[in-house]
């Protein structure tokens, strides 16, 4: 019996760059988040905040060739969000819990309440270089990933984010 032969895991490198800015910036705008609150990427302090952080780079998960010259790369962007905190009832866990939820249904473009008030993502940011979100979605529900010895928790939802670059090569 023959071996299968994997073909080989291919990132878009400049688009990581590119859709790291992007989705900085789109989170940084949900309307869920506090006056004072920011997403960073890849940084949460020692007893709280907000991140996200990238699984792997930009994956190429499927490419067409054209005989005109352009080349079309269906991409994957794995991301998860954590938010950091030490609460000090169930009721801030909860709340907690609510928030990445709210969050993840925000960037699937579906309406959301935020203190009594809908709110719905129109549109993801633009790329740069033919690339254009088509998408993001939950892959998981928010969970509780770690509890550390100081009772800091981190909180856990998993996106994917796939976008679609189109060039002539």
């Amino acid at each position: 019996m023959p071996e299968e032969v994997k073909k080989p895991v291919t990132y878009d490198v400049d688009g990581y760059d590119i859709v790291t800015k992007a989705l900085e910036t789109v989170l940084n705008t949900f309307p869920g988040l506090q006056p004072t609150e920011k997403i960073k990427f890849s940084s949460l302090k020692e007893d709280e905040g907000i991140a996200f952080y990238p699984v792997s780079g930009a994956v190429v998960a499927s490419e067409k060739k054209y005989i005109t010259g352009i080349v079309d790369q269906l991409c994957n962007y794995p991301f998860y969000i954590v938010y950091r905190s030490a609460p000090t009832t169930p009721g801030i866990k909860t709340e907690i819990k609510e928030f990445l939820d709210t969050l993840g249904k925000w960037l699937e473009k579906q309406p959301v309440q935020v203190d009594g008030k809908e709110y719905h993502l129109e549109s993801y940011p633009t790329l740069t270089e033919g690339r254009v979100i088509e998408s993001i979605t939950r892959l998981t529900p928010s969970y509780l990933d770690t509890v550390a010895e100081n009772k800091v928790e981190d909180w856990v939802v998993s996106m994917s984010l796939k976008y679609r670059k189109k060039f002539k090569k």
